[in-house]
């Protein structure tokens, strides 16, 4: 299915890219960095989507090499490990192996993701730890959380989509083992303190009520969110060529969204310099 999904998917990098195997742990973990010779002091990482159980940089290079050009910014697409083989806790330490490899590059990142890639970013940012003060916002495109009392879901017929409630709740208990919480489920990731969220939803996507609730339960806890709604757009637009115009929206968005964040931090500078990163 893998070998399927990414021969169907596979999208060849454009522009300005280099492919890095990064040795953390024991492990490698493959990156797709687009712009990493462009002077920046932040970067934006990404979790691409596919249930946990599938794809990689390579079937989102689209996506994220539009999301380069979209911001000016070095982007660093993780090729983290898959369900079922791994579960949600291996997804988000390959997350925070690459953050702690390149924080001493740049000086401060932005976590970005879409569908199951989406519920990551926020996962990894929950969970960063002393990393978290370096991590100036995440960014959740049609991400996936865990609501089951969603009656698009269960009504949601395109079973080709992979998108219906029987699917979804497979890609789930594969990563998670359990219908119940989990780190990329609402009550997990809805915590007071941390960093801006930009929230990128489609309205005729099954799974858009999963982003509104997100939003509304991180809102009640005084976290700042950004809703961006693409009320005519489908789940995965931003790898629909035929809708241009939410796409280009969307990165209009997304770019708006993050010259918007402070990334000055000047408090982290100085203990990265103290501790000699």
């Amino acid at each position: 299915m893998r070998a399927q999904y990414e021969q169907a998917c596979r999208a060849p990098p454009r522009g300005a890219h280099e492919w890095l195997n990064l040795d953390v742990g024991g492990r490698h973990i493959r990156l797709l960095i687009h712009g990493a010779a462009a002077p920046s002091d932040r970067a934006i990482f990404y979790f691409h989507g596919g249930g946990w159980i599938v794809g990689s940089p390579s079937t989102h290079a689209d996506l994220t090499g539009a999301l380069a050009a979209a911001t000016g910014l070095p982007v660093i697409s993780i090729d983290y490990r898959l369900a079922p083989e791994f579960n949600a806790e291996d997804m988000i330490e390959d997350g925070l192996a690459v953050l702690r490899h390149f924080l001493g590059r740049y000086e401060s990142a932005i976590l970005c993701g879409d569908s199951a890639g989406g519920a990551l970013a926020l996962a990894v940012e929950r969970n960063a730890g002393e990393l978290k003060q370096d991590i100036i916002g995440v960014a959740s495109f049609y991400g996936c959380f865990g609501l089951w009392a969603n009656a698009a879901l269960h009504q949601a017929s395109a079973v080709s989509d992979g998108l219906d409630a029987a699917s979804v709740r497979r890609y789930w208990l594969a990563a998670n083992r359990s219908l119940g919480m989990s780190p990329y489920s609402i009550p997990a990731l809805a915590h007071a303190q941390g960093c801006p969220v930009h929230l990128l939803i489609a309205g005729r996507d099954p799974l858009c009520r999963d982003s509104l609730a997100l939003a509304k339960t991180l809102e009640e806890k005084g976290r700042p969110v950004t809703i961006d709604m693409q009320a005519f757009a489908d789940h995965s637009f931003l790898q629909n060529p035929l809708l241009r115009r939410a796409r280009e929206s969307a990165y209009r968005g997304i770019a708006n969204w993050i010259d918007g964040l402070n990334s000055a931090r000047p408090e982290a500078r100085h203990r990265r310099r103290s501790s000699g990163r």
